[in-house]
């Protein structure tokens, strides 16, 4: 009798383990651009806005979960918008090690409603990080009275 209850429970266990092994396994697949692939420099010297934009839309062209990835150093970006209107990925996040630092002309500023801006997305997050607009120059300006300040951000 034991033999005939071992043999049950091997083939209930062949049978659990077949049954198992044929169901979809679920994929929760992400793709990553790091944005140095696309050309940005940590130098904090060189406009990294032209790979940021590109790491934006080869993010936007997946049907997947994206994550752009800003490795630590300083990189400079001038304005740049990323929108959404044509993105296929409803999951982006944008995950920051490093800093984005603006120009230390503040008129860059003042031509620009906009530094850094998402227009029309949907599902993008932004996590860590740190953002460096190198504005106290132009609010100074703008709390001078000074009239040749340009017209962009304000205080």
């Amino acid at each position: 009798m034991e033999k005939f209850q071992c043999t049950i429970m091997f083939a209930y266990l062949l049978m659990s383990t077949t049954i198992f092994s044929s169901l979809p396994i679920q994929s929760h697949a992400t793709k990553h651009f790091n944005v140095l692939s696309f050309g940005a420099k940590p130098n904090g010297i060189v406009d990294s806005a032209a790979a940021f934009a590109k790491a934006w839309d080869a993010a936007c062209s997946s049907t997947e979960a994206a994550v752009i990835y800003v490795s630590k150093g300083r990189y400079l970006v001038s304005p740049v918008r990323f929108s959404g209107e044509s993105c296929k990925s409803l999951d982006i996040v944008f995950r920051i090690d490093g800093t984005l630092v603006g120009s230390g002309d503040y008129n860059f500023l003042g031509r620009e409603e906009t530094w850094f801006s998402f227009e029309r997305v949907t599902g993008v997050s932004v996590i860590g990080g740190s953002f460096d607009a190198k504005g106290p120059s132009l609010w100074a300006c703008k709390a001078s009275s000074n009239n040749s300040c340009p017209a962009g951000a304000t205080v």
